[in-house]
């Protein structure tokens, strides 16, 4: 249990860097694409389509599919890079899903009034629209996080470290402490 204690702080410090690097990436580009999916049915249809076709592929799979998409392009398929993508995709739907659902949300008379007092499109949606629909945006967000420390402890297997080289190399060698450090660290970051 003590040398699994000594390589939490390196472990963790990899996981929550793969999962913030993935937020943010997904988080601009996703707010952007679901306040311009309000303005167009047909971008929303596909924007929301294609993010919830993602979310049903399974999250290992996901992870794994990386590996011959990049090695075809002739980029990194193993480590950070293929994690990186395929966590910044599975987090695109609640983030997207929340954002266009706070826009939708907006009250028309407020927007009518902004609109009287002289505002342009572009404060409106930056000085009412985004600050009403943060609330939405926020725990789209949050939905995100938490599913993102979760599917990161599956990036082990593509290379990336993370809380899940705890788990896996603890299946592989029976190793009931580096499995319960692994899952408890997980549990905890998700809450």
């Amino acid at each position: 249990m003590k040398e699994q204690l000594a390589l939490l702080p390196a472990y963790l410090a990899a996981h929550v860097r793969l999962v913030v690097i993935a937020l943010a990436v997904c988080f601009c580009a996703s707010v952007p694409l679901g306040i311009a999916a309000t303005r167009s049915r047909r971008l929303e249809r596909v924007a929301v389509g294609c993010a919830s076709i993602i979310q049903t592929i399974p999250g290992l799979a996901l992870l794994a599919v990386m590996v011959p998409l990049l090695g075809a392009l002739g980029a990194p398929a193993i480590g950070v890079l293929p994690a990186l993508i395929a966590l910044t995709l599975y987090a695109a739907l609640p983030i997207l899903l929340a954002t266009i659902t706070g826009m939708r949300e907006l009250r028309a008379e407020v927007l009518e009034a902004a609109r009287a007092v002289g505002m342009t499109e572009r404060q409106v949606l930056r000085l009412v629209e985004l600050p009403l629909a943060l609330p939405y945006i926020a725990a789209g967000t949050r939905t995100a996080a938490v599913w993102s420390v979760g599917m990161a402890t599956l990036a082990t297997p593509v290379g990336a470290t993370s809380l899940g080289s705890f788990i896996f190399s603890g299946l592989q060698t029976r190793n009931h402490a580096a499995i319960l450090v692994g899952c408890s660290a997980a549990a905890c970051l998700a809450l």
